[in-house]
C-alpha cells in the first residue's frame, strides 16, 4: 500500500533483462541451425570425405570398446553388408594382395565405389588393443546419407556444441553485468520515485550521466514534478485565498439571520451558515497546515496547551451534558508550533464530541513523554473503518453527519509536519483512543 492508501500492482510485462536474454538466446538457436546445415551440406556435396571420417571413427569407436562388448563390430546404423576383420601383412583384401595394392605395406587408406544401387566403402584402419597394433579391415554398401548419420552428428558436437555452449555462457554473463549495471540507475530512479512524498515538494530525483537514455527519463520526471508542485502550490493558494475571502460573508450572514424573527426557519438557516463557518475554518486550518514550515519547531509544553484547549471548550461539553477532563503523565516538552498543536487538540476533541454517543466522558491526555490523546467512551470504531479515518473528506455516511471529512485529515497533517504520526486504535475497556506524537525536546545544555 502507498501512502495514499491505494494498493501498488507490480510490473506485469517482461523485464529488459528477461528480453535481452530471450533475444541472445534466439540468437544463438539460429546461428547453430545456420552452423548446422552448413555442416550437413558441406559434407553432403564431399562424400569422400564422409566415407573416410565415418571409417575412421569406426576405428576409434572399436579401439575404446571392451572385449565384453559383443557388438563393438556391428558397424554404424544405417550400413547395409558391413564386415569388419583384423588382417596382418600377408592378408588379403577382396582377393587382393593388401601389399600390393598399398605399395607392399599396410597403411590407412579408403576407396569408395560406385555399385548398383548405390555406393561401396572400402578401407583401413589402425587400431590398438591391450598394447597391440592391429589392422582393421572394414567394408560396408549404401545409398543417401544415412549411413553417415554418426559423422555428421560428431561434426555437430564438434563444430557446433562445443564452441557455441561456452560462447553463450560468456555471452549471457557479459549480458548480466552489461544489464544489471545499465538498469542501477533506473532502480535508483524507481526507488526515489516510490519515496516521493506529496507534502515535501523539494524532492527530486537523482540526476545521472550516463546512460544518456536514462538521464533525459530523469530530467523529464524532474521537469514534471516542478510543473506538479507549482500546480498544487497554485491549488494550495487559490483554496487558502478562497477560504478567506468566505469567511467575511459568511458572518455578515450571520449577523443578517440573527435579525431575523426567531423561528424554526431561522434555527435551520444559522445551522447551515455555522456548517459553512466551519467548514471555511477547516479549509483555513488545512492551507496553514500546508504552510507551516518544519524547520520553525520551538519548544513547547503539551500539558499547558492541553490545559488551555480544555478550559476553551468546556463549555461546549457541558452545554451538551458532556464530561471534559485533562490529566498530564508527564514528560510533555516536545518541538512545534503551539497553534498547531492547539488546532490538534481541537478537531480530537470536536471529532469526540459530535461522534461518541450519549453523556459519556471525553478525557484529554497529555503525555507520558511527546505525546497526546483524546478518549471517548464510546462503542468504539469498525476495524474495517480504521485505516480509513485520516484520509480527507472521508465520511463513512454523510447523510448521518453534517462535517467535510477534514478534521482528522488535518490532525494527520499537522503531525507529519511535527515529525510525528497520528493513530487511532480500540481501547480494551470500550470507545476509541486518538494518539499524535511529537519530537521530544531536547534537554536545554548549561549555560
Amino acid at each position: 500500500m502507498d501512502k495514499a492508501g491505494n494498493r501498488k500492482t507490480g510490473p506485469t510485462g517482461p523485464t529488459l533483462f528477461r528480453q535481452i536474454a530471450l533475444r541472445l538466446s534466439g540468437f544463438t538457436l539460429l546461428f547453430a541451425a545456420m552452423d548446422v546445415a552448413i555442416v550437413v551440406v558441406t559434407y553432403s556435396s564431399q562424400p569422400e570425405s564422409l566415407a573416410q571420417e565415418l571409417l575412421s571413427l569406426e576405428a576409434e569407436r572399436v579401439q575404446s570398446a571392451t572385449d565384453t562388448d559383443p557388438d563393438y563390430l556391428a558397424g554404424p546404423p544405417g550400413a547395409d553388408r558391413w564386415s569388419a576383420r583384423y588382417i596382418d601383412d600377408l592378408g588379403e583384401i577382396a582377393g587382393a594382395s593388401v601389399g600390393s595394392a598399398n605399395g607392399g605395406r599396410l597403411m590407412d587408406w579408403t576407396r569408395r565405389e560406385r555399385i548398383a544401387g548405390g555406393y561401396r566403402i572400402t578401407g583401413v584402419r589402425s587400431v590398438v588393443r591391450h598394447g597391440k597394433q592391429h589392422w582393421l579391415l572394414m567394408q560396408f554398401e549404401g545409398d543417401g546419407i544415412r549411413p553417415y548419420a554418426p559423422v555428421i552428428l560428431d561434426e555437430i558436437v564438434q563444430h557446433v556444441a562445443v564452441p557455441l555452449i561456452p560462447l553463450s555462457t560468456l555471452l549471457l554473463i557479459f549480458n548480466i553485468v552489461a544489464v544489471r549495471r545499465v538498469l542501477k540507475p533506473l532502480r535508483q530512479a524507481e526507488a526515489e520515485v516510490d519515496a516521493l512524498d506529496p507534502d515535501n515538494g523539494f524532492h527530486r530525483l537523482s540526476e545521472v550521466t550516463e546512460p544518456r537514455e536514462v538521464n533525459t527519463l530523469v530530467r523529464a520526471v524532474n521537469r514534471a514534478l516542478m510543473r506538479l508542485d507549482e500546480a498544487m502550490a497554485m491549488l494550495r493558494s487559490f483554496t487558502a485565498n478562497a477560504a478567506h475571502e468566505l469567511r467575511t460573508p459568511l458572518s455578515i450572514m450571520q449577523l443578517s439571520l440573527d435579525r431575523l424573527p426567531p423561528g424554526e426557519v431561522r434555527d435551520e438557516l444559522q445551522a447551515d451558515t455555522q456548517h459553512m463557518t466551519r467548514l471555511v475554518e477547516q479549509m483555513l486550518d488545512l492551507a496553514q497546515a500546508d504552510a507551516l514550515a518544519p524547520e520553525l519547531l520551538e519548544q513547547v509544553d503539551l500539558a499547558d496547551i492541553g490545559r488551555e484547549v480544555v478550559a476553551a471548550m468546556a463549555p461546549k461539553a457541558f452545554a451538551d451534558h458532556r464530561d471534559l477532563q485533562f490529566a498530564c503523565h508527564g514528560n510533555t516538552i516536545v518541538l512545534g508550533h503551539a497553534e498547531a498543536i492547539t488546532r490538534i487538540y481541537r478537531n480530537l476533541i470536536d471529532n469526540a464530541l459530535k461522534h461518541a454517543p450519549g453523556q459519556t466522558a471525553i478525557d484529554v491526555i497529555a503525555g507520558p513523554g511527546p505525546q497526546l490523546s483524546v478518549r471517548d467512551h464510546g462503542a468504539g470504531i469498525a476495524d474495517e473503518d480504521l485505516p480509513r479515518l485520516f484520509d480527507r473528506f472521508w465520511r463513512k455516511d454523510r447523510r448521518k453527519t453534517d462535517g467535510a471529512g477534514l478534521g482528522l485529515g488535518i490532525v494527520q497533517k499537522l503531525a507529519q509536519v511535527h515529525g510525528g504520526t497520528a493513530m487511532v486504535e480500540n481501547a480494551a475497556d470500550g470507545g476509541a483512543v486518538f494518539r499524535v506524537t511529537f519530537l521530544a525536546a531536547e534537554p536545554a545544555k548549561p549555560a
